[in-house]
């Protein structure tokens, strides 16, 4: 039943007027979007024996539909805004094929705006408006927001979650608070032991070159750990491109996650679409011990095409202390790259989005 009531709405969209990445199938009340973005991987996980896989794959990363909309409260001067947002897992038939992403409602007015769901956590927004690398193979969060241990870690949406976003001139400010972080008890009262609260601000504006980020996150169990953490950003726009600055300092009881990264990053215009991304992301040592930190490095090519399609070609890879295991590739791309401590896994890719 879900699957066709989803696809009866792409039907209408296809009939209905399109907007630039959207297709408006009741006005402002209700637009209908997506992206879908294929890469061929061939990836090394650098393990040895048997699980020395050297993996040609096709992955589907971050695929999504969407439906979103606004309405005037009569004359109240307030409106009611909605999204409902799932991640599409194009090319599988598994049970997991829908994955709810950003989904919410909520109330817009002269305070700002106010929704209660689903939503990327402020600490993860100022980490996705550094980044350059989308969702390829080269994006940061193998290691930005990651343990030593292997695995994304600190780069999650907020679940029964209430957020408040606002802005001032060219100043937005953001704050959540979730009562049931993990939801580990659904369909019960929300669990108040496991909370966590998300504040951030981003700038940016015409008249300046420079863009700013922060944030801090607190959590009273993620994944099982008492953690917060804070993320510094900043970065300089122009004709040439931009080039931008990152810092995340966590603390936990996880003691992988203790630690702290800093990164660099670019992207540079070469005409007719085409630009050259690269991005260095360092870890210093966590709490787990010596050796345990890591560098990784990505470069891509991107082509866009308009703004609907673009394609690219990316390659990663990390390179672990002895006794560090920060994943080849992680975060929104469908098809991981794990490794054992010490390895140096690696991903090329081609892909291919498509936004409507």
């Amino acid at each position: 039943m879900k699957r066709n009531m989803i696809a009866a709405a792409v039907a209408t969209a296809l009939l209905a007027p399109v907007s630039a990445n959207a297709a408006k199938v009741a006005g402002d009340a209700l637009e209908i979007y997506g992206k879908i973005h294929l890469s061929i991987d061939a990836s090394d996980r650098d393990i040895s024996g048997p699980d020395n896989t050297q993996d040609f794959s096709v992955s589907s990363n971050s695929s999504r539909l969407g439906f979103k909309g606004k309405h005037k409260m009569g004359d109240s001067g307030l409106t009611a805004v909605y999204k409902l947002e799932q991640e599409v897992s194009v090319g599988s038939g598994s049970a997991d094929t829908f994955t709810t992403r950003n989904t919410y409602v909520g109330v817009k007015g002269g305070f700002g705006q106010v929704i209660a769901g689903k939503h990327d956590t402020p600490f993860k927004i100022v980490g996705g408006k550094w980044s350059v690398m989308g969702d390829s193979v080269a994006e940061r969060r193998a290691v930005l927001g990651a343990k030593s241990s292997g695995g994304n870690t600190m780069n999650q949406r907020g679940e029964n979650a209430l957020m408040w976003s606002k802005k001032f001139g060219d100043v937005k400010a953001m704050v959540m608070y979730s009562a049931d972080a993990s939801d580990d008890d659904q369909n019960v009262v929300d669990t108040k032991g496991d909370t966590m609260k998300s504040v951030g601000v981003l700038y940016k504006s015409k008249n300046s070159p420079l863009y700013f980020g922060a944030a801090y996150e607190d959590w009273d169990q993620l994944k099982g750990n008492e953690t917060d953490g804070y993320r510094l950003m900043a970065g300089y726009k122009a004709g040439f491109g931009k080039v931008g600055f990152i810092y995340e300092d966590i603390t936990s009881d996880d003691a992988a996650l203790n630690r702290s990264v800093y990164g660099i990053n670019g992207l540079f215009k070469l005409g007719n679409g085409l630009d050259l991304r690269g991005e260095v992301l360092i870890a210093d040592d966590s709490d787990a011990g010596a050796d345990t930190a890591a560098t990784r490095i990505g470069l891509a090519l991107f082509k866009k095409f308009d703004k609907k399609t673009k394609m690219y070609v990316a390659y990663a890879q990390t390179d672990n202390d002895a006794n560090a295991a920060y994943q080849g590739v992680d975060g929104g791309h469908g098809d991981e790259v794990k490794t054992a401590a010490g390895g140096t896994p690696s991903a090329f890719s081609v892909g291919i989005e498509y936004k409507f």
